[in-house]
């Protein structure tokens, strides 16, 4: 099997998504109310806006790690 990079906001936004499914089957047996949008709507996007900034994190460590090795590997002559 292949390797793959590992993705953080893909993993985040899948607990993201889990929970929201847990808060929704929670409601269906009306454990909790979310007939509000006011209470969905905010775990929703608090959700995508984590995933969308993890993303951007790993982008840019990503960035300064291949800078740092392309630096090394000039600097010894490879």
């Amino acid at each position: 099997m292949r390797r793959h990079r590992f993705e953080p906001a893909a993993l985040v936004m899948g607990l993201v998504l889990l929970a929201l499914t847990v808060f929704f089957v929670l409601d269906a047996c009306r454990v909790w109310d979310l007939s509000a949008p006011d209470r969905s709507v905010p775990i929703a996007g608090g959700g995508l806006l984590l995933a969308a900034a993890t993303a951007i994190l790993t982008q840019g460590v990503r960035t300064v790690r291949g800078l740092r090795s392309r630096r090394r590997r000039r600097a010894s002559g490879r």
